[in-house]
């Protein structure tokens, strides 16, 4: 196995188990805008997507969609955000792999400011050299001035120029969905598909299309195969 420079780790399902809390705001949503409750598969699928796009796939308009992320954005930070959990042995992972010298970033579609709380709040933030999130809704401009990042590409693109980083051949993606293995694709780095998060092996092998998908079924998994050779 090659030797990365930098590991990149999504959020949902990579380094937090957060299902139970993002599926209960989007539950209030539909409460609260007096909709009826999409089935469970249906609400499984908000789990790594933007909030925004989510809601559009299930029939909001424009100004709904935007009414929707907003209860989201309150019921979460109120409530939701408090239900992650790391996965248990992720944190030895990145202990080990900050202690050999690779640069770890967060790249996740989450809203910043969620993820930097989420990140804190699980004491991880000792480990990464930035936490990279989305600062904006699909069709809005940040308020800050910032170039808006909404998608997963978006994201990864940021968090490699802030980790001034051009070659991505030394870039390894961890993540749990199709949009993970599709970021990784775009931006042209390695990419690992965690089977203990909320996606499925099959769409991931579909998504990314610039080689294979190397899969680990638990965090335990993941040093050995960054250890060089």
């Amino acid at each position: 196995m090659k030797k990365y420079e930098i590991a990149l780790f999504d959020l949902d399902g990579t380094i937090s188990e957060s299902g139970e809390g993002i599926l209960d705001c989007v539950k209030m949503i539909f409460q609260e805008m007096n909709r009826p409750l999409p089935d469970e598969k249906s609400l499984a699928a908000f789990i790594g997507p933007p909030m925004y796009d989510s809601l559009k796939r299930c029939g909001f308009d424009h100004e709904d969609a935007d009414e929707g992320v907003k209860i989201y954005k309150r019921n979460f930070m109120e409530h939701g955000i408090y239900k992650n959990r790391v996965y248990d042995g992720l944190t030895e992972v990145l202990a080990a792999l900050k202690a050999s010298g690779v640069r770890l970033g967060v790249a996740t579609t989450k809203y910043q400011k969620f993820a930097d709380k989420i990140i804190t709040m699980l004491g991880l933030d000792g480990y990464f050299d930035i936490v990279g999130g989305s600062n904006s809704l699909a069709g809005h401009m940040p308020e800050n001035g910032e170039k808006p990042r909404s998608n997963k590409i978006e994201v990864m693109n940021y968090v490699i120029g802030e980790l001034k980083r051009s070659d991505t051949d030394r870039i390894v993606m961890l993540g749990d969905t199709k949009f993970d293995a599709e970021g990784a694709a775009a931006v042209g780095c390695d990419f690992i598909g965690c089977l203990y998060g909320y996606g499925t092996k099959e769409e991931m092998e579909q998504h990314y299309t610039i080689g294979n998908v190397t899969f680990v079924s638990s965090p335990s998994e993941i040093t050995a195969i960054l250890e060089p050779v």
